[in-house]
């Protein structure tokens, strides 16, 4: 019922014969592309309409060639280097290769000793996706992620996996924390992924595990899609009840209350994303650092950079001596953002107290974000309330004066006797600089006098 000319985009099993695969794997090897692979087969079988399968069937077969087996001759000059190296940093470089049984590379891991250094100082957040796979084996490449004190990205370390199963990332995992003398992070930040929060539960049981918002965000309108359309105002609601929810307390009343109003009782999805709502909910995760972070953009953002210096073509050695490459372009912009800390004058907006002690503490990026959240303050009003102070602890409403009195947010800031602060949206916690809330705070402290060194720090 199809003619001929057709047949070769119908839906069907594409199989392609042991002889056409040796082929193509020949073609791999001598670095002949796709494109012109398949115009030598359809030259040789009287057209590509002929061949029974498409470009994409061809890539697919290569793509599990790669995946199989490494190049021996590549894997020992990789392997040679790895050796060189370790050599080079007198032993503090490490890497670690699984082998199968038939003596193939299944994984590799390799940490840098100013990887380890930089561990040491910045390891208390990770970054870690595994959707990478520029090189000549498809294999999914790991950036291990991080920020420094100047807020850039940072390696500490790096993977290739030949699979992305449970015991390939416990192997990976497991191998990586003893490069870096077996000190876990307080945080690790991934997509949502059941292979890989099952190794992390096993190999890393103390670190907070938390998920990608953006990835979960990024199913909504597919999975809520049916909800948006037989409800307009769900997705505002929806939305709110996500992102401005200051406690897990607060979240789940309303998610009750979203529950409730539009019968969600039964919705799969939902009730499989509330079982974790611990791993990707702000009310939830802004109760730990992470460095500011909630997403893998960092390590993302990583891939992109490795695209400077990595293709498809790439293969193991050479994979290595560019990582190592970029891995020293890092080195160098953090060198020159340790200059810019240090030489260059930081620009004062108010020149009160708090801001020229914060002046004289951050690196020059982290003094910008600081100034940020001190230019925000200056809308806010500070009111102290008797409800809820004892004598332990006064308790402060602060709110934005220039909002619409039904619109407006109300944050309690706590203040002990002793002189500590908390405000309830946990930027301190979370990202472990002062929030405009308590910026506003102290202000008035520093305007009445009564603010101590012991308060500035």
């Amino acid at each position: 019922m199809v003619t001929s000319d057709k047949v070769q985009f119908m839906q069907r099993s594409k199989n392609i014969d042991p002889v056409t695969r040796a082929l193509l794997e020949l073609f791999d090897k001598s670095g002949i592309e796709t494109a012109k692979a398949m115009r030598f087969l359809g030259e040789t079988w009287g057209g590509v309409e002929k061949l029974g399968f498409s470009n994409q069937d061809v890539r697919n077969v290569i793509r599990d060639i790669r995946r199989r087996v490494f190049d021996s001759g590549d894997a020992g000059s990789g392997m040679a280097l790895l050796r060189q190296l370790k050599e080079k940093s007198f032993g503090n470089f490490f890497y670690r290769v699984d082998l199968d049984e038939e003596n193939r590379v299944r994984g590799l891991v390799w940490v840098d000793h100013r990887s380890l250094n930089a561990y040491t100082n910045f390891g208390d957040v990770v970054s870690f996706d595994s959707t990478y796979r520029t090189n000549r084996y498809c294999m999914p490449f790991i950036p291990i992620t991080g920020v420094n004190h100047h807020y850039q990205n940072i390696l500490f370390g790096f993977a290739l996996m030949r699979d992305e199963t449970e015991i390939s990332y416990k192997w990976v995992l497991k191998t990586w924390l003893e490069a870096v003398g077996n000190k876990p992070p307080l945080t690790i930040i991934t997509d949502q992924d059941i292979a890989l929060g099952n190794a992390i539960a096993e190999i890393l049981p103390d670190t907070k595990h938390i998920l990608c918002s953006w990835h979960i965000s990024n199913k909504f309108p597919e999975k809520l899609s049916a909800l948006y359309t037989q409800y307009p105002e769900f997705k505002g609601d929806f939305n709110d009840y996500l992102y401005k929810s200051l406690s897990p307390t607060e979240f789940v009343g309303k998610w009750e209350v979203l529950v409730d109003k539009y019968g969600l009782e039964d919705h799969v999805w939902l009730n499989d994303m509330y079982a974790i709502k611990d791993k990707w909910i702000r009310a939830y995760t802004k109760q730990h650092f992470s460095a500011g972070m909630t997403t893998t953009s960092r390590s993302e953002s990583m891939n992109s950079f490795f695209d400077e210096y990595v293709k498809a073509s790439t293969g193991l050695k050479e994979f290595i001596e560019n990582s190592q490459k970029a891995l020293e372009t890092q080195i160098l912009n953090e060198v020159k953002a340790d200059y810019e800390t240090e030489y260059k004058e930081r620009r004062l907006i108010f020149n009160s107290p708090l801001e020229n002690h914060a002046s004289s503490i951050y690196t020059k990026e982290m003094f910008r974000q600081f100034q940020n959240e001190l230019r925000k303050s200056t809308s806010y009003v500070v009111n102290s309330c008797k409800d809820g102070s004892n004598y332990m602890w006064k308790l402060y409403l602060v709110e934005k004066y220039n909002v619409p009195e039904n619109l407006r947010r109300r944050y309690r800031v706590m203040v002990s006797l002793e002189g500590n602060i908390n405000c309830e949206c946990k930027k301190f916690e979370h990202f472990g600089m002062l929030c405009k809330h308590i910026q506003d705070h102290v202000n008035i402290l520093q305007c009445n006098g009564h603010l101590t060194e012991c308060e500035v720090k």
